[in-house]
């Protein structure tokens, strides 16, 4: 398991979030979720107002609806806690990855900017990552392992595959050049070859990606991008409410994000070879088909 965690700066949050987020909340907290699956997401968070705002006023942020008040604040200071809707597509995107979650306590927005940390498998975890950054950059991306063990610090490594290191590293096994062979580890160990050798390549490989896997730049190839926004538009078609605002702004924003990627590309000193071709057609048949989305054509969302 791996735990992502990407931050918009205050000033930046309208590029993510649409409406005026800022300008309702002060903070808000995200405690749990009441219900998650695609187009109904339903999250029990914290808020606090700015002043003269309360939780009718809502409803001018895009992907955030009210269901219910649970508590009102007792005392000056206190929190609104409330249950809502989130309908934003990064959101309906997690729901559907296999694995991936918001951490209760990690998501947040406060004076600095919007925190969200979401967990689950590496692969996920890039894809997800590779969509958030297509719709806002984010500020500051930082990742780390995971492990749900017990009495076992979070780590890349288990308690036993620490051990095997240590005692390969002992031995010599990682000195340039090698003082000692997977031949005879395995020998001092007293198990086969093949063994030994299966688990140092998973021990080298899983230090390698905890220390290198990066999350804050992710490609996502221009196919797996349309079926992303093909996605993101079914969801909207289904969902019970309909922000086309918001939808919109951000169907703008991975427009302009896509733009770009085709500026660096046409920018680069080099032939275009055959694969930045096919990535520069795809692309612009990505835009083509936001473009669908946002403009005055008769797609389905338009037909409101």
């Amino acid at each position: 398991m791996r735990e992502v965690t990407f931050f918009w700066k205050r000033a930046n949050v309208g590029h993510f979030v649409s409406g005026p987020l800022t300008e309702v909340f002060q903070s808000i907290h995200f405690i749990s979720y009441a219900r998650r699956v695609p187009k109904d997401i339903r999250c029990i968070i914290k808020g606090h107002f700015q002043p003269g705002m309360g939780p009718e006023d809502i409803k001018q942020i895009g992907f955030l609806e009210l269901l219910e008040v649970l508590m009102k604040p007792e005392h000056d200071g206190d929190g609104t806690i409330m249950l809502a809707r989130v309908t934003h597509p990064a959101a309906n995107m997690s729901a559907r990855t296999n694995g991936t979650s918001a951490v209760p306590g990690a998501c947040y927005l406060d004076g600095e900017g919007i925190t969200y940390t979401i967990q689950g498998p590496p692969l996920s975890l890039r894809l997800l990552s590779g969509f958030l950054r297509m719709i806002a950059k984010p500020d500051r991306t930082s990742a780390r392992s995971v492990k749900y063990t017990i009495n076992e610090e979070n780590g890349a490594l288990s308690k036993k595959q620490v051990k095997l290191a240590k005692f390969a590293y002992d031995r010599g096994y990682f000195d340039t050049p090698k003082r000692i062979r997977i031949a005879e580890l395995a020998q001092e160990l007293g198990l086969a070859r093949a063994t030994i050798s299966e688990h140092m390549a998973r021990i080298e490989s899983a230090i390698m990606d905890d220390m290198f896997s990066s999350f804050s730049d992710v490609y996502i190839p221009p196919d797996t991008l349309r079926k992303l926004l093909e996605v993101a538009v079914d969801d909207l078609d289904e969902a019970k409410t309909k922000n086309l605002d918001a939808f919109h702004s951000v169907m703008k924003q991975i427009r302009a994000s896509l733009q770009d990627e085709m500026d660096l590309m046409a920018e680069e000193d080099i032939d275009m070879e055959q694969y930045m071709e096919e990535s520069m057609r795809a692309h612009k048949e990505n835009i083509s088909f936001i473009d669908d989305q946002i403009g005055s054509k008769n797609s389905g969302i338009n037909q409101l």
